[in-house]
């Protein structure tokens, strides 16, 4: 999607770049928000009277297997793309927003790394609705961002520049996101001894 939607792409299109990533983004935000609240609720009902030290430990146990996860190279199951037919099918706001809400939506698109199960269910552990919908929109936002990445893609020659880029950098930027599990680890852990 990341090279699909880019502004060679939406010119050839006849669509405007910056109005489907704005689409994209609400999206985004509007699928982590929804699927952050709603395992919210659901970790109230489920996992609410269970201590909040058990919650921490499972948190802490869970990011650092996330961090080992990504670091072994190893991929999730499951390779859905979003339907690149809605790109010729559909006005920009329309995929735009669809895409960006199944981005947003966590496991409706490629998952990549162990950080979006893990977003999940530190929704879920949290045991709060409004704790779930704040961790679902920051997640969608920064889901969202990731096509600002393409932003300079205007020849074919950029798009074979950003691909390379992003084969050149994919380990850096997974042992990034398993620092990013470690960090929360060492959160959850500090905040279990704060109790």
């Amino acid at each position: 999607m990341l090279t699909s939607i880019s502004p060679l792409g939406e010119r050839a299109r006849g669509n405007r770049w910056s109005v489907t990533v704005l689409w994209l983004g609400l999206g985004a935000v509007f699928g982590g928000t929804a699927v952050g609240a709603a395992l919210g609720a659901l970790g109230r009902i489920s996992v609410a009277g269970v201590d909040s030290s058990v919650r921490l430990v499972l948190l802490a146990v869970a990011c650092a297997g996330a961090a080992a996860w990504d670091l072994s190279g190893r991929r999730l199951p499951g390779r859905r793309q979003v339907n690149e037919d809605w790109l010729v099918a559909y006005r920009s706001w329309v995929y735009g927003a669809g895409f960006g809400v199944q981005l947003g939506a966590a496991v409706a698109t490629v998952v990549n790394t162990a950080l979006v199960p893990l977003f999940m269910l530190a929704a879920l552990l949290a045991g709060e609705m409004t704790a779930g919908l704040l961790m679902g929109t920051a997640f969608g936002a920064v889901r969202g961002a990731s096509l600002v990445l393409g932003r300079r893609v205007r020849t074919p020659d950029d798009l074979r520049h950003l691909h390379r880029r992003l084969d050149r950098h994919a380990d850096r930027v997974r042992r990034m996101g398993a620092g990013v599990a470690v960090a929360l680890a060492g959160a959850a852990a500090a905040s279990l001894l704060a109790l």
